[in-house]
């Protein structure tokens, strides 16, 4: 909802708070009067009836009718105002609901790819490993200390995807500016901490 069309929500209720003011609830608190006790007139006697609602919009009665349409239009004004914050309350609900939905597929989603491809990243990992171990020639070793980095690059990636309470997003460098989950915070987190495990006795 735009802050125009609240704007002109606002001033729709209080005119029409006004207008019940002036047109309703001031000739009936004038019928009210009449009809009381301290005034011995018939209940229905429905010519008084019509005298009352003419002699309500006299110009005698003119600024009784706009106390009554004041009162009236600070009342449409605060049931107005009450109107727009139930709606954006319904609307911040609706989002959070979609919000929570989208988080728990995504999380779903995640569960799922991170089994295959940690599976597929132990063997890569491993027999990495295992060939660095036999080789003589530097290189081909450099090389595979290449691929382990990158296998527990990957590694770090799932671990914080698993742990994803919230989509935080970034713009990829690309020219279709494509939108992707921003893992950096929490990659650089787990490296820290695989560093420290290898750091320490």
């Amino acid at each position: 909802m735009t802050a125009a069309w609240r704007s002109v929500k606002m001033v729709w209720f209080t005119l029409g708070g006004a207008l019940v003011g002036y047109l309703l609830i001031h000739p009936f608190a004038m019928l009210a009067y009449i009809l009381g006790p301290q005034h011995p007139h018939k209940p229905w006697d429905f010519s008084l009836w019509g005298l009352q609602a003419r002699l309500s919009f006299s110009v005698d009665m003119l600024a009784m009718g706009l106390a009554f349409a004041v009162m009236g239009g600070v009342a449409g004004f605060f049931l107005g105002a009450w109107s727009l914050q139930k709606e954006r309350l319904a609307l911040a609900r609706v989002e959070s609901e979609r919000r929570l939905a989208a988080l728990a597929t995504l999380q779903e989603l995640m569960v799922t790819l991170a089994h295959h491809i940690r599976n597929a990243n132990v063997v890569i990992g491993g027999f990495s490993a295992r060939l660095e171990k036999r080789l003589t020639d530097s290189e081909l070793s450099r090389q595979l200390r290449m691929i382990q980095e990158a296998s527990q690059e990957i590694e770090a990636v799932i671990a914080a995807l698993e742990s994803l309470t919230e989509i935080d997003r970034t713009r990829y460098a690309s020219a279709w500016e494509t939108k992707m989950i921003d893992l950096k915070k929490r990659l650089e987190a787990r490296r820290e901490k695989d560093e420290a495990v290898r750091e320490s006795p």
